[in-house]
């Protein structure tokens, strides 16, 4: 907080403050070594507080089978830290209330400032935060700085006008005018009357707890007092779903609270109302009936829920589509729409990763490279079509006649190339008869010539541990001079390439 705005609150002749009782009750709080009979004694002498701490050992927030008859029994219900800090809340709320200012709406702030508090502690109950009694004084002080603030700037909430119970909105209108919130300005005020660092930090972080990291040990403490205002507001809003929802993720996000069990809260905090309501003795107009409020944050949530599975099916949906079209984009880029054998580019990846593997493994791995015989004459002499048909026809020939494991691609036009993993010269050897013979025996049905018989040249290079070769585009091309090899000398006829190595290389 800038030094101009805290010489301000100092001097305000009207600034809230304390009454005597809660100064000696702060006094008591600060002390290690305060026991039953000084509160008891202090309490004493404010019979109407004291009545109103037993009225609360008697409520049914803390249920006892026994009536509580005076304070002693009172303090032992409650316990020491849990009377110090309703003891507060009593004395500090009956000070308070009497202040008055221009632009507030009172009834609205003690209106939240009790539903607040009601909330708060039964937060810190469902996430077992401990000092719940302090989580209704922090609650309940959460906006403290509002009061101050009306005192001082006494335009400030005056020009605002949007709905004050919209606090989000009331906070920006504070940012825009002052530079902070009255977050910060109630936790100057606590420190000013010496309450705890948890208590301030809670305070300060009401607005936006974002700052206060998780690993902090007052974390859950602060959280859940941010928690409780908004809270508050889904009552005093009353059938605003969208609010109801975006508090419920953050009740998710902060404290890990399901929507099932945020409602439940809320369910308890309906219950409690009336009975913090009579506590306070307050004069404030009665709320609408909160029943009506969690019926329809049910329904909001079960029609979330419900939506939520929805565009999760949809997505789902969605998924499988996407994953239908990769697969398709996947098929065409892999495998040659008109043959059904590997595209050029994903030929040029096969052969890389087949290289790169024999090499590692130190393992054979042959490159056999395929051309068919005259095949511009088929296309001269039957048209396009026909050869198309031819083509295919080829490669299902060449297809069969390979082991599960090896690879056929399409080069280009009517050349292929067919990748052996692990097969040895002798190996090859074998399968280039076959081949060749399936060519000779083989007609290719097409409807000008039904007998139409195309042969086939190969060429083959290996790659051996014994005689390896360092990249395989070197083997490709040893492939494709012995095909070459072949096609000139005839067609119909397969070359390796350890036969013509030691001859003049041929020319393509």
């Amino acid at each position: 907080m800038n030094p101009e705005l805290e010489k301000k609150l100092q001097a305000c002749p009207n600034l809230p403050s304390p009454p005597t009782v809660a100064i000696q009750i702060i006094q008591l709080a600060n002390q290690p070594d305060t026991d039953f009979q000084r509160i008891i004694e202090l309490l004493s002498c404010d019979p109407a507080l004291a009545s109103k701490i037993l009225r609360i050992a008697n409520s049914p927030i803390y249920p006892y089978v026994k009536k509580v008859e005076n304070l002693h029994q009172a303090l032992m219900v409650l316990g020491l830290n849990a009377t110090i800090s309703l003891a507060l809340s009593f004395s500090l709320v009956q000070s308070l209330q009497s202040t008055k200012g221009k632009g507030l709406d009172y009834n609205l702030y003690w209106k939240r400032a009790l539903m607040a508090g009601t909330a708060c502690q039964v937060l810190g109950s469902f996430c077992e935060v401990d000092e719940t009694a302090e989580l209704y004084l922090a609650g309940l002080l959460q906006d403290l700085g509002m009061l101050a603030l009306d005192q001082v700037f006494p335009e400030l909430y005056l020009t605002y006008t949007g709905q004050q119970s919209h606090h989000a909105s009331l906070i920006s209108h504070e940012e825009r005018a002052l530079g902070l919130s009255h977050g910060a300005v109630g936790s100057w005020l606590l420190t000013q009357w010496n309450f705890t660092d948890r208590l301030r930090l809670a305070v300060a972080g009401s607005d936006d707890p974002s700052h206060i990291p998780g690993r902090d040990e007052r974390a859950r403490f602060a959280y859940c007092v941010s928690l409780s205002g908004k809270m508050a507001e889904i009552f005093l809003r009353e059938t605003d779903d969208n609010y109801l929802q975006t508090v419920t993720r953050q009740a998710s996000t902060l404290l890990q609270l399901n929507s099932e069990t945020f409602l439940e809260t809320l369910e308890v905090i309906k219950e409690r109302l009336p009975e913090i309501a009579g506590l306070f003795d307050t004069t404030l107009p009665t709320w609408d009936d909160p029943k009506v409020i969690i019926e329809n944050a049910r329904e909001s949530l079960l029609l979330r829920n419900l939506q939520a599975l929805k565009q999760v099916e949809e997505l789902r949906i969605n998924t499988v589509n996407m994953e239908a079209q990769f697969h398709n984009l996947e098929e065409t880029h892999r495998y040659d729409s008109l043959t059904g054998t590997f595209t050029r580019a994903y030929l040029d990846q096969a052969l890389e990763t087949s290289f790169q593997q024999a090499v590692a493994k130190e393992e054979c791995l042959t490159l056999i490279f395929a051309d068919l015989d005259k095949f511009k004459s088929v296309n001269d002499t039957y048209g396009h079509h026909a050869g198309d048909v031819v083509l295919q026809s080829a490669a299902r020939l060449l297809l069969s006649k390979l082991r599960a494991t090896d690879m056929v691609g399409r080069f280009g036009g009517e050349e292929f190339v067919l990748i052996l993993p692990k097969a040895t010269t002798s190996g090859a050897e074998f399968v280039c008869e076959r081949i060749l013979t399936a060519f000779r025996e083989t007609a290719h049905e097409i409807s000008e010539n039904p007998n139409l018989i195309v042969t086939i040249s190969l060429g083959i290079a290996t790659h051996t541990p014994a005689k390896p070769y360092t990249q395989v585009a070197d083997l490709l091309q040893n492939a494709d001079e012995s095909m070459y090899h072949s096609k000139i000398h005839g067609g119909n006829q397969a070359t390796f390439f350890h036969s013509i190595m030691n001859k003049q290389p041929v020319s393509r």
